[in-house]
């Protein structure tokens, strides 16, 4: 698995798909309603962690990160319910979750 050292732990690099809410407001035929799906979005970076709130399980990533003064700061961070992810991506986000858990056990 790739992965990036930051501060002394190591995080491995995911490439998420995951199915996106999209709405609209105007008023459309019952011919253009049809068409409104929710596109399949591509997440590239790393898996900071993921933690559980209300039943629900969550997936924390990053793309961009600074290290000053030993110092670690992260950017371009997004935060998932697992539940829209597409199921390879469920399989590689188990497979990094995996491999954090080892790194740190």
């Amino acid at each position: 698995m790739q992965f990036i050292t930051v501060g002394n732990r190591r995080y491995p690099r995911v490439s998420l798909r995951w199915k996106d809410i999209v709405g609209d407001s105007a008023m459309q035929s019952s011919k253009e309603s049809r068409q409104l799906v929710c596109p399949t979005i591509w997440t590239e970076g790393y898996i900071f962690d993921s933690f559980e709130e209300d039943g629900e399980t969550y997936v924390r990533t990053f793309s961009t990160w600074a290290e000053i003064d030993e110092e670690v700061s992260f950017g371009d961070r997004n935060c998932f319910p697992i539940s829209v992810l597409i199921s390879e991506s469920k399989d590689e986000l188990e497979r990094a979750l995996l491999f954090m858990k080892e790194d740190r056990d």
